[in-house]
């Protein structure tokens, strides 16, 4: 059996890098495999940490910032990469020891060559790959020149320095992708080929029901019984689009479709009324990387302008189970539980972790057609509310927008689901069998057992 390590600068968290290395990891496991993880953090019990390769970092964070945002605090392009090598440099003993160490056969370094996010952390491992000589197979979630509206380099130096480094082009690195989009730009860009991997999703599991645990989650929040729970699972970032799902739970606050809502029962026979509460809520953490910083506050604003209930509870919602002082720490998927509606209006996604959670947890979904969708998941015909392929502009806030008959629409079509039992019932085991088809832990094993024979390990 061989020793597999992962590498990435921020894991075990509740974004889609870290939750698809676990699925990974279990299915590596699972066939006999050692695997060991080294990130920047040290939130995955028994790894491997480095904490200059965190990308809260002060020197790691400034570098990002100057590179990707304003070149402020470096008089010259030549001087912020002189402390990208030096910091780089701190890290990248650390990455040789911990290949070496664990006598790793293969390494499967995440988005950290290919987004474009933490630069040393980048050329520590490029150079500790090239210095090992280790097999590698990048697994490139996002890569640095995508329409996401978080890289923008700063300088043609940068450029050049995202040219050599995003991704690896070494006789000993392979590259996966997780669209066909991303496949075809790194072919077009680099002269590269990469395997598309699908992010995937363990539909053998149980599903996710009330327990002892989660049964206080609504309480918790401050959620009252009969109020509508619409669960954004996503990290808080700009291109997550949340904007877009403000909108449309302001368009439900219209008096013919609240009439609709509280005229009849909901689907799952609860009584909706005037004094019941609409809310959005926010599961993920507030990113931090490669923003200006200003989305959350628009958001607030926003929400508040259009009288929309918006609640963030990201604090109390990790990886996994637990608890602090406050009280109980609930894992994403306990978010997903009580939920009456997923939304997921993102404008940019590599692919589409929260839409296939979603579908597992047999909820509908309000979407932004976004381009991957378009491309890849649309093949699976999910029968979603959608708020279609185009963005109409930017608001004075700098928030994205859609045309009003769209979110109108989509709002029409939100209330079918709300108080259609057998319209809901339908659309969401439909979308099960899709998936499941589709995106099962079954299908990823297949490629990684190909993955693992073409590098020489016994799968």
């Amino acid at each position: 059996m061989a020793n597999i390590g992962f590498i990435q600068h921020r894991l075990g968290r509740t974004d889609g890098v870290s939750l698809e290395v676990d699925k990974f990891r279990k299915i590596l496991e699972r066939r006999g495999h050692t695997v060991h993880y080294l990130a920047g953090n040290e939130d995955v019990p028994g790894g491997q940490f480095i904490p200059e390769l965190y990308p809260f970092d002060p020197v790691t964070q400034k570098i990002l910032m100057n590179a990707t945002r304003e070149l402020n605090d470096y008089d010259s392009p030549a001087e912020l990469l002189a402390e990208v090598e030096a910091h780089a440099e701190k890290i990248r003993p650390g990455m040789v020891a911990f290949i070496r160490k664990n006598q790793l056969d293969l390494v499967f370094p995440n988005n950290l060559c290919s987004v474009g996010y933490n630069l040393p952390g980048m050329l520590a491992l490029h150079q500790a790959l090239v210095e090992t000589g280790v097999k590698a197979v990048c697994h490139n979630h996002d890569f640095w020149w995508e329409d996401s509206g978080e890289v923008y380099p700063t300088s043609d130096e940068v450029v050049a320095f995202y040219q050599q480094h995003a991704p690896p082009n070494e006789p000993n690195v392979r590259h996966l992708c997780i669209n066909r989009l991303a496949q075809a730009a790194l072919k077009e860009r680099t002269g590269m080929d990469a395997r598309v991997v699908p992010n995937v999703f363990d539909f053998q599991q149980p599903l996710w029901e009330r327990d002892a645990f989660n049964a206080t989650f609504r309480e918790d929040l401050g959620l009252g019984p009969n109020d509508l729970y619409f669960l954004q699972a996503t990290r808080v970032l700009d291109r997550k689009g949340i904007e877009l799902a403000i909108d449309v739970i302001a368009e439900l606050h219209q008096p013919h479709n609240r009439a609709r809502l509280e005229a009849l029962p909901l689907y799952d026979g609860r009584s909706f009324g005037p004094e019941d509460r609409i809310v959005l809520v926010c599961a993920g953490y507030v990113e931090g990387i490669g923003l200006s910083g200003s989305y959350e506050q628009s958001l607030i604003d926003k929400a508040e302008e259009l009288g929309v209930d918006l609640l963030w509870c990201g604090e109390r919602v990790k990886h996994s189970r637990g608890e602090d002082e406050k009280g109980k720490i609930y894992s994403l998927w306990d978010a997903y539980v009580d939920a009456d509606f997923v939304t997921y209006p993102s404008y940019w996604e590599g692919w589409g972790n929260q839409l296939i959670e979603a579908v597992f947890a047999k909820l509908p979904v309000l979407l932004f057609e976004y381009p991957v969708y378009v491309s890849d998941l649309r093949l699976a015909d999910f029968d979603v509310v959608s708020l279609g392929t185009e963005r109409s502009g930017r608001d004075d806030r700098n928030l994205v927008t859609v045309a009003d008959a769209q979110v109108q629409a989509a709002a029409q079509g939100v209330v079918d689901m709300l108080v259609g039992c057998e319209r809901r019932q339908q659309a969401v085991e439909h979308n099960f069998r899709q998936a499941e088809a589709l995106y099962s832990y079954e299908a990823l094993e297949q490629i990684l057992v190909e993955i693992l024979t073409e590098n020489g390990i016994t799968p």
